[in-house]
């Protein structure tokens, strides 16, 4: 039997690990008391920033997303090789027809809300005038807030210090290997895009069977704490993001346990389709270690890696991939969407079902929630502007869970799962999110009930 290997770091290892991660888990999860309510140092410095900043927001919030689109259609159409010799920029702004069409959408729009012009449908208050004029000008400065921060919770070690020792979990609970944990939490604490990202590139190099690769995109691809910090304040529930918090990672946990127990997940082949062969890499902790040191060793090593210019860097990548990806998007098609909804009953027929389910749970506003569980399927944060137009807390609570408990957003998860060679399509996915949507109902409805009414 081989010793266990114990390896010693200097203080100055040490604290590189240990400082940053610190710092940026006591930012997001700290409770701070406030109001006579509870809110968190990210939540008191964006809140601050708005009352600050609230009469420059607006314009300067058009502007990023007209930029988005300028820059898009430059990217798109010319290829000028700053854009294309960037691997990040390139993933950005060289983009597929539908984010094209939403970038140019969003900016017209944009311009059409703040200079009101056009028919006032396009731009009051009931319908383009959220999106502009609330919801955007509010991810602005959060969105500057969490890039400033964010690098530290994901590039000092944390996540893989967390992620090693939830490797034994996996296999018992979750029906995956030990190293689906990384992945999980670079989901939870990072992005659901990159999660996927990771996923799809492990499962070509052979980590991962396809019914792994699908049960992961598919089951723990959540929205991350900061995007969960950002649904409560769409929805005007920042005082109550601890309680969406907790209550949606109590639900995608309970939905990570059944999901890879049921159809469609189930009936995938646990067999081999990635470009590495038939046959799994090894997983296992490296001999002479101990999970603890092991675990160490992994945060130590990727601090070790970052540097002050890295994490400028990743700031400024966090920031531009959360504007261009996201603005635009809220103003498009959350526009288009209010306007529909507000002036047309289709979405209230296509929601039925749900309304249905959700008045049996005695959710208040359920025609209004049972809309926006329908829009997540196409993009998270239109459940979130449904529900910024709720009137009670309940409503506006379960919108905000199932823009996280959903997890396969066709404009964002869905088609970087349709795009890779893990073997799920269009009809699965959406079996998956509607199975997720009506267990997310039934789940989360008890909570809606404690922490609202």
């Amino acid at each position: 039997m081989s010793m266990a290997k114990k390896e010693s770091y200097s203080s100055a290892q040490l604290t590189k690990f240990i400082l940053p991660s610190l710092i940026a888990a006591i930012a997001f999860i700290m409770p701070i008391p406030q109001d006579g309510t509870y809110n968190t140092i990210l939540g008191i410095v964006i809140d601050f920033g708005k009352t600050v900043l609230k009469s420059y927001l607006p314009m300067a919030a058009m502007i990023f997303v007209v930029l988005s689109a300028l820059v898009t259609v430059l990217a798109v159409a010319a290829r000028p090789k700053f854009i294309t010799e960037s691997e990040f920029l390139r993933e950005i702004f060289v983009v597929t027809p539908f984010w094209l069409l939403s970038r140019l959408l969003g900016g017209a729009l944009y311009i059409l809300i703040i200079f009101h012009i056009g028919p006032e449908v396009i731009w009051n208050m009931d319908n383009g005038g959220t999106p502009g004029i609330v919801l955007a000008p509010a991810l602005l400065i959060i969105f500057l807030v969490l890039a400033a921060i964010v690098p530290f919770l994901t590039d000092y070690g944390l996540m893989e210090y967390v992620g090693t020792f939830a490797r034994p979990l996996m296999r018992p609970l979750f029906k995956l290997p030990g190293r689906a944990a990384v992945d999980c939490l670079a989901s939870w604490i990072g992005s659901s895009s990159v999660a996927v990202v990771i996923t799809t590139k492990v499962h070509d190099q052979g980590y991962y069977t396809d019914r792994e690769g699908a049960i992961i995109s598919t089951t723990f691809s959540v929205i991350s704490i900061a995007y969960i910090y950002v649904m409560a304040d769409f929805v005007k529930l920042p005082h109550m993001y601890f309680q969406i918090l907790i209550s949606i990672y109590i639900v995608t946990f309970l939905l990570a346990i059944i999901m890879p127990r049921i159809w469609p997940l189930s009936s995938i082949p646990d067999t081999f389709s990635g470009k590495a062969g038939k046959q799994r890499i090894g997983d296992e902790i490296p001999e002479g270690y101990k999970l603890g040191d092991w675990a160490l060793k992994l945060a130590v090593d990727r601090a070790a890696k970052q540097t002050p210019a890295a994490t400028v860097a990743g700031v400024g990548k966090t920031l531009v991939s959360l504007v261009v990806g996201t603005m635009p998007l809220v103003i498009s098609w959350g526009t288009v969407v209010l306007i529909i909804a507000n002036n047309t009953p289709i979405f209230n027929i296509i929601a039925t079902p749900f309304t249905l389910l959700l008045n049996l749970m005695r959710i208040p506003e359920a025609g209004a929630v049972g809309t926006a569980f329908v829009l997540s399927f196409a993009d998270q944060f239109l459940a979130a502007v449904v529900g910024a137009g709720a009137e009670t807390d309940a409503a506006r609570f379960m919108c905000a869970g199932i823009s996280a408990t959903g997890l396969v957003y066709m404009t964002e998860v869905g088609v970087l799962i349709l795009n890779s060679s893990i073997p799920l399509n269009f009809i699965k996915l959406t079996c998956i999110y509607i199975i997720r949507a009506v267990l997310t109902i039934f789940l989360l409805a008890p909570f809606a009930w404690y922490f609202t009414m």
